[in-house]
């Protein structure tokens, strides 16, 4: 077989599936959505309605998969909270989710293999550890505590995790200095990664109660911010296209991995995945997410980073979630682009998938 045949054998055997997760749209309010019921039957799940209030839930079986409520941009994924572009609809006993969601949030999440040709399994992986030098990022006064400090050492720690496991990392800052936001993606870009994760920790001072989990992708085309809807925000979805979003599946594939083992393993509230036009993200040309597995501004979850332990548990957790998106993306490879268990991918197989 010559080699223009071979790519488009395995084109066809992509876009076949790809095909499968497509399903018609209506319009409502100038976006397209697409019917759950005909979502669920695509995905070979069962729809089950919920009356008070009006909502609705998606069962493998007897699991329940996803709960989805009228009007909310919030829904339970596989236990898991996440936040859509576009709010859930209920028109005529029949409830839609938007196309973009379906696609790009619900069936990245639940059935992989119909994104699309996956990325290749990652090797080179970027590190961003939030702030520095004259940005100390969010703080805690009463601790003396500074975010950039911890995000560096987090990050460290990771890096040794993933070169023990033959990963090749490349760190934004392995030191006390700033850099631009910009001239992180680009320099994941100019190392070739696979992959790109940020860590941050969070803060909303002077509330000192509140924890938990969050994980930010960058929104898919058309789509808004999380907090967008809310009185004031001036976040609106006009030209908001970016190189990151050809990975839009495979960025809510990591989110979701990462997700969960960080969730898992601090088990301090899920505080959800949510969608943000992050500056750090916006350039990037490979999948990439913005991890804040704590609050600074917590008076309790503060006390916890002063431990080394309750770092070495931050950093494993993102290895592990890591270690499983590897796995899904190496799951999804055709036979042949495969690599031996703990080898390097071939750099020579397509880098680059188009979004679904």
């Amino acid at each position: 077989m010559r080699p223009a045949q071979s790519v488009l054998v395995l084109a066809s055997a992509f876009l076949a599936p790809l095909r499968c997760a497509e399903l018609p749209a209506t319009r409502i309010n100038g976006t397209e959505y697409v019917r759950l019921a005909d979502a669920a039957e695509r995905l070979g799940l069962r729809l089950v309605p919920l009356d008070a209030p009006p909502a609705a839930m998606l069962k493998d079986g007897p699991r329940p998969v996803a709960r989805l409520l009228d009007h909310s941009r919030e829904i339970d994924l596989n236990g898991l909270r996440v936040f859509l572009g576009d709010p859930v609809l209920a028109r005529g006993g029949a409830f839609y989710v938007s196309r973009t969601d379906y696609l790009a949030r619900i069936v990245a999440r639940l059935r992989p293999e119909l994104c699309g040709p996956p990325p290749r399994e990652p090797r080179v992986i970027v590190i961003d550890p939030g702030h520095g030098g004259t940005d100390q990022g969010a703080t805690n006064k009463a601790l003396g505590s500074m975010e950039k400090t911890y995000t560096l050492d987090v990050s460290l720690r990771l890096r040794r995790l993933l070169e023990a496991a033959g990963y090749k990392v490349v760190l934004t800052r392995d030191a006390d200095y700033d850099i631009p936001k910009l001239l992180r993606a680009e320099m994941a870009n100019r190392a070739d990664a696979d992959l790109f994760v940020s860590v941050h920790f969070n803060s909303l001072y002077p509330n000192t109660k509140t924890t938990g989990v969050e994980v930010l992708c960058f929104p898919p085309r058309s789509q808004r911010s999380a907090d967008s809807w809310s009185p004031g925000s001036r976040d609106n979805a006009e030209n908001k296209d970016a190189p990151v979003n050809q990975f839009d599946p495979w960025n809510a594939v990591l989110a979701g991995t990462l997700h969960r083992r960080i969730l898992d393993a601090l088990r301090d509230g899920d505080r959800g995945e949510k969608l943000e036009h992050l500056g750090v993200l916006r350039e990037l040309r490979c999948p990439g997410v913005l991890v804040e597995p704590a609050f600074i501004s917590s008076d309790s979850e503060a006390a916890k980073l002063q431990s080394p332990a309750f770092r070495d548990a931050i950093a494993a957790a993102v290895f592990a979630g890591i270690q499983d998106y590897a796995a899904v993306v190496k799951g999804l490879q055709p036979e042949a682009a495969k690599s031996p268990e703990g080898a390097p991918a071939p750099r020579s197989q397509p880098t680059r998938p188009s979004g679904p």
